[in-house]
């Protein structure tokens, strides 16, 4: 089964970042899975995203905001040592203004 990096948008939160600051109303964050093909792995990139979200996750209880919508905006296959051994993903990049 080959991998994937799928980048992903999240709009829809509202999570302070940093007290005093605006909240963060979306994020970007990227994901590698393992995936059959490339619908598969944006379902799998955009459920363990969710899952981070969802309540008893890490960002559910900062979040004051829904669950966060996601749209994929990048995908593509890498090989099997980047898949292997590359980074797993991670974080996210959160934005506070609709710029």
């Amino acid at each position: 089964m080959p991998y994937f990096k799928v980048q992903l948008s999240g709009t829809g939160i509202s999570f302070r970042v940093v007290d005093g600051s605006d909240p963060a109303i979306g994020f970007f964050t990227t994901r590698l899975v393992r995936a059959k093909n490339a619908d598969h792995a944006h379902s799998s990139a955009k459920a363990t995203v969710l899952s981070e979200w969802r309540p008893g996750g890490d960002y559910a209880g900062g979040n004051r905001g829904a669950l966060p919508s996601l749209t994929v905006e990048e995908s593509w296959q890498v090989g099997l040592v980047a898949g292997i051994l590359g980074r797993k993903g991670g974080g996210y990049s959160f934005y506070s203004h609709d710029d």
